[in-house]
């Protein structure tokens, strides 16, 4: 009985939100002052950033004799990422200036004194937000990367004069067969802290670091220079035969099939071009390598070492220290030297299997902070309904004007926590879960607080103010000059 009463109660409170929310006139009438201002604002913002981004592509565009089909074409597929960013501003915009716009006109005051609470005003507008949150959903998760991918791939083609790799730091390239490529930076056409390594191989494993080169294609051969660097083999059946060779300046050339048409055709995903599905699995490939490579260093540290040792670089490199150390002290010159470098040379292949695991770490942490803003930039959505509805009542009579400064306000401040976060998820110091749902967790407290400000109806802020307060600090320290020459 005590169950049947309470699913009665829960379905009536959700009807009685349902009703305020979309069948009364009043929450009709709010859709529609919502829906010009989220048009203009989308509008607005989305040709400012269009233009930006023209005039920053500009350069790259002219003397390269494209119709002008390729050219609307690439503005258009640039469009995506830049709806992604004015639809959340424009929900900000929005609910600013209709609440405001009501308030002003003391429609706000009529609904409350009706016996209408605040949260019962604002729920139309919540709910805009959450409509517009579940198309921005499907907006990142379907049509931006694919939008994103194919806008690479056309400025890849717009781009370049002659064949090339398209290499993007940061993340491991597999467009090459039996190779994958980790480049750190780029710095015009010169690679930084290059890794490569031969990924199907099943008797030796060989892996290459540089600390820099450059990459020439040439007809179907890769040919890279790379400089100081060394090339570690060993033997994956035993793990007992190892080779380190140093070297200054390194050629290689890697003979590939048809590459212009393998590479048109099979041209691989970054994280951004990717959907939430793809970047799991993404995830678990990349999670299985580092545990493979794991696996890899705690056998051979204790092959080399015995089972006491712990598996981090720290440690082993205290240990070998010690024990090359102990060497000199209690052996024969010729033997100690012998062993010293057999130590050495396994210090090497530890310390260049723990780079490549670190790397593995970074891109799993790079997939799951994408994974975690394709939900968390849609949430924003309602948060800035929660934010900008009752900044516009408390605001009234700021106008488009003060819809517009503060929605840049509470923009910036959004968009810096979550670049910020970013960065220091992708540098593995927060997780990307916390990185991407900051921003959201401080908008939902501002707008927690400015609800319950707002409800109290004692407190206004009047931008009108400020602009007569302007004028008077104006008057005085410009006062009016009499003619002298007129009686």
């Amino acid at each position: 009985m005590y169950i049947t009463l309470v699913k009665c109660s829960l379905v009536g409170k959700v009807r009685k939100w349902g009703w305020f929310s979309t069948g009364w006139i009043g929450a009709r009438y709010i859709y529609r002052e919502m829906i010009f201002p989220f048009m203009l604002a989308i509008g607005v913002v989305t040709f400012i950033l269009l233009a930006n981004f023209l005039i920053r592509s500009v350069d790259r565009l002219l003397g390269k004799g494209l119709p002008v089909g390729i050219i609307f074409e690439f503005l258009y597929l640039n469009l995506a990422w830049i709806v992604a960013m004015s639809v959340p501003m424009a929900v900000l915009v929005a609910a600013l200036m209709a609440y405001g716009r009501m308030a002003e006109d003391n429609e706000i005051t009529a609904m409350r004194s009706s016996g209408i609470s605040f949260i019962t005003i604002l729920a139309p507008g919540f709910i805009f937000g959450l409509l517009v949150s579940a198309g921005m959903l499907y907006f990142h998760n379907y049509v931006l990367p694919e939008f994103n991918h194919r806008a690479r791939i056309l400025a890849g083609d717009i781009y370049r004069k002659r064949p090339d790799l398209n290499i993007e730091p940061g993340y491991f390239i597999d467009d090459i067969p039996e190779y994958s490529i980790y480049v750190k930076k780029k710095v015009g056409e010169s690679l930084r802290d290059i890794t490569i390594y031969n990924k199907d191989a099943r008797d030796i494993q060989t892996t290459i670091y540089a600390d820099s080169g450059f990459i020439v294609v040439e007809a179907n051969t890769i040919l890279f220079t790379l400089f100081h660097g060394q090339t570690h083999e060993l033997d994956l059946k035993g793990l007992s035969d190892y080779r380190l060779i140093d070297f200054e300046r390194h050629r290689i050339a890697i003979p590939v099939e048809n590459l212009m048409l393998e590479r048109r055709e099979n041209i691989r995903r970054g994280d951004r071009e990717m959907t939430i599905k793809m970047m799991r699995a993404e995830v678990d490939r990349f999670t299985k390598e580092y545990q493979a490579n794991t696996e890899k260093i705690r056998k051979l540290t204790l092959k080399e070492l015995g089972d006491s040792v712990a598996v981090d670089t720290k440690s082993i490199d205290k240990i070998v220290n010690a024990r090359q150390a102990e060497n000199l002290a209690n052996l024969p010159k010729a033997e100690a030297e012998r062993k010293n470098q057999k130590l050495k040379m396994f210090l090497n292949r530890i310390r260049g299997e723990t780079s490549l695991a670190l790397n593995y770490k970074k891109q799993i942490a790079k997939y799951n902070v994408e994974i975690q803003k394709k939900y968390s930039i849609p949430v924003a959505c309602i948060l800035f309904v929660l934010v900008g509805a009752p900044l516009g009542v408390m605001t009234r009579r700021g106008g488009i004007t003060a819809a517009a400064v503060l929605s840049i306000f509470f923009f910036l401040i959004y968009y810096i926590f979550l670049i910020g976060g970013e960065e220091l998820a992708d540098a593995m110091v927060i997780s990307p879960f916390w990185a991407m749902w900051t921003p959201d967790l401080l908008m939902l407290i501002v707008g927690i607080y400015l609800v319950r400000y707002a409800s109290s109806e004692q407190h206004i802020i009047d931008f009108s103010r400020l602009s007569r307060l302007w004028r008077r600090k104006k008057h005085k320290l410009n006062p009016p000059t009499l003619n002298h020459g007129e009686n």
